[in-house]
């Protein structure tokens, strides 16, 4: 089918122009703005008000190892000066047989000519097979414009498979194609030149309604097409041969041409296979529960931060920013990082450990977990008053900052989640694979940036507080302005492409690529059993503080390295009590540890 290039001419016009245009203000303005001349010149031009197609003639030589060598001649009217320099013309290679199989022909390009010189060309995918475009590729109101006039386009390739086995006959299956080149007016004839024995098939013979078949010669076939319908699919030739007229074919070939029949369909269905299957085995995971815990798991409490605990034992709730921040507190004390007053919002502290301390214990310090470094150094940055710091003038500098390290050391405990990213890999390089060869790789992109903004927009809408303003005026400007453009610009396109039959059902597969990416994601937020075995341990932390079941044997060591996590499950008071019973009952001297500051 011949039509003008219109899109790849609009993209190369956008790049010239923003290519020029040095100053980063003007590149900032031109991009939306020249998105929208690229909707303007790929929308509204039209082949046929540059082009007429009088004619097309087509010469085929068919040869006994059933391969074909084709020549195409068109005879075009050029109608405007400017134009766009060139046409497009489909080489099908997916066609279907009489008993519906679908079958895909090698194809290799020999020689593409403009007046009978060699031209430049380009070949495309499409799902019939190549869209080869013949003329330079440029904007309008360049010099590579066609002079108006009559041209002569010439194409000339070799077409592969066209013979297939039926019981003891073998069968030329000669797709007719010609009938949908562009020009109603214009006529089409085929010349088919075959190897000797063959008969038209009866089933075959009556086309008149669609063209004539005559015999110009023993060995060849001459086939017209009349003007007068547009974009028509023509019933197929059919020859039939006796067995061993062609070379017989190999198990190899035989193989390779499977492969190639059922490429696109299987590519089409593995990207969805392998989001189901990681989809299910997620699930899987998630529905064996881990381990009931029946103690408390010491080493679980030596791997985690008390902010974390606190924020896992209220399930990431806005309440948990107070009880992290103060856990943090504790654990600097009892590490003797600083001295506290009080385990509430008005303790001060005092005696922080200096940068001197911390560069010669290194172990200790880096010991600590990165959400308990980030509060002391907020505190360290807190002006004193007298020899003291108040804490709860850093808490509320603090909250969404810790919030963030703790995410951030929850999101390292899942480990490295190879599979996850391996999948969405997997899909992403199979969705674009399909879209490439099913020439749907420009609409695919339209669909994905329109969700990709809708994604952005609706997340905006929900959490506002996400969003940080920006000062800069270029970042602005591409916010609020070229965001908008880009999906005006998508929606005009995916609007104004047609997509024909044959590449529905890889547009469906393709949407389905996206779907399955976005599920994959989505699964990425679900606790992992390791996770959920944390979240399980501090709620059977939480019983061992209010002395519900057993665990650890009561000491000073063990008091203070729980009584972090005490204040994170808020259970601390419950915990002194435990322990100065204990104390009472070892008869030991007063508690006085050196991390609290005395009243």
């Amino acid at each position: 089918m011949a039509s003008v290039s219109l899109l790849k001419s609009g993209i190369l016009y956008f790049k010239l122009l923003y290519e020029n245009i040095a100053p980063r203000m003007l590149r900032l303005l031109a991009w939306p703005i020249l998105c929208a001349m690229l909707f303007v010149l790929t929308s509204c031009s039209n082949f046929d008000k540059e082009f007429t197609v009088y004619s097309a003639n087509t010469t085929i030589e068919v040869y006994t190892d059933g391969s074909a060598f084709v020549s195409e001649h068109f005879d075009i009217l050029v109608k405007k000066a400017e134009n766009y320099g060139g046409v497009y013309v489909d080489i099908p290679q997916r066609f279907t047989d009489g008993s519906g199989g679908v079958h895909w022909r090698d194809f290799e390009l020999a020689a593409a000519r403009l007046d009978g010189i060699d031209e430049y060309y380009s070949k495309e995918n499409n799902v019939p097979g190549y869209s080869v475009y013949i003329g330079r590729e440029h904007c309008k109101s360049c010099s590579a414009d066609l002079p108006t006039g009559v041209t002569k386009i010439q194409i000339a390739y070799w077409l592969g498979r066209l013979v297939r086995q039926e019981g003891d006959r073998e069968v030329l299956f000669l797709p007719a194609y010609m009938g949908r080149v562009h020009g109603e007016g214009a006529k089409k004839t085929l010349t088919l030149k075959l190897p000797p024995g063959g008969t038209v098939r009866p089933s075959q013979q009556d086309r008149a309604a669609a063209y004539d078949i005559t015999r110009s010669a023993p060995n060849e076939i001459f086939v017209s097409i009349p003007a007068g319908k547009a974009d028509r699919n023509l019933p197929d030739i059919e020859i039939e041969y006796p067995a061993g007229t062609f070379v017989t074919v190999t198990s190899g070939d035989r193989v390779r041409w499977w492969l190639s029949d059922h490429f696109l369909p299987f590519i089409g269905i593995l990207g969805p296979l392998i989001a189901g299957l990681f989809v299910l085995t997620s699930l899987g995971q998630g529905w064996r529960l881990p381990a009931p815990l029946i103690a408390v798991d010491i080493k679980m409490t030596k791997s985690i931060s008390p902010a974390l605990a606190a924020y896992l034992f209220r399930n990431w709730k806005t309440d948990a920013a107070k009880a992290a921040f103060m856990a943090s507190v504790c654990q600097l004390a009892v590490k003797r990082m600083l001295r506290i007053s009080g385990l509430d919002e008005d303790a001060g502290a005092s005696n922080l450990f200096t940068k001197q301390e911390r560069k010669a214990g290194r172990s200790k310090w880096y010991g600590l977990p990165a959400a308990t470094r980030l509060v002391f150094g907020h505190i360290e940055g807190q002006p004193p008053v007298g020899d003291r710091r108040r804490v709860v003038l850093v808490r509320h500098t603090l909250r969404d900052e810790l919030r963030k390290a703790v995410a951030e050391e929850y999101r390292k405990s899942r480990g490295k989640d190879r599979w996850s990213f391996m999948a969405i890999f997997s899909i992403l390089v199979l969705g674009v694979v399909l879209a490439w060869f099913s020439g749907l790789l420009l609409l695919s992109t339209a669909i994905c940036g329109i969700l990709l903004l809708s994604l952005i927009a609706v997340m905006a809408f929900l959490h506002p507080e996400r969003l940080s303003v920006q000062t800069d005026f270029g970042q602005a400007f591409s916010f609020f302005v070229t965001f908008p453009a880009l999906a005006i610009v998508a929606l005009c396109y995916i609007g104004t492409t047609e997509v024909i039959s044959e590449q529905r059902p890889y547009l469906v597969a393709i949407l389905l690529h996206i779907v399955g990416i976005a599920i994959v994601l989505g699964m990425l937020r679900r606790p992992t059993p390791k996770q959920r075995q944390m979240r399980s341990n501090m709620l059977i932390l939480n019983r061992y503080f209010l002395g519900e079941i057993e665990g650890p044997a009561m000491s000073v060591d063990c008091y203070e390295h729980y009584l972090p996590f005490a204040v994170a499950l808020g259970v601390e008071q419950r915990w002194t009590e435990r322990f100065n019973l204990w104390r009472e009952s070892e008869k030991m001297d007063a508690y006085a540890p050196d991390w609290r500051i005395s009243s």
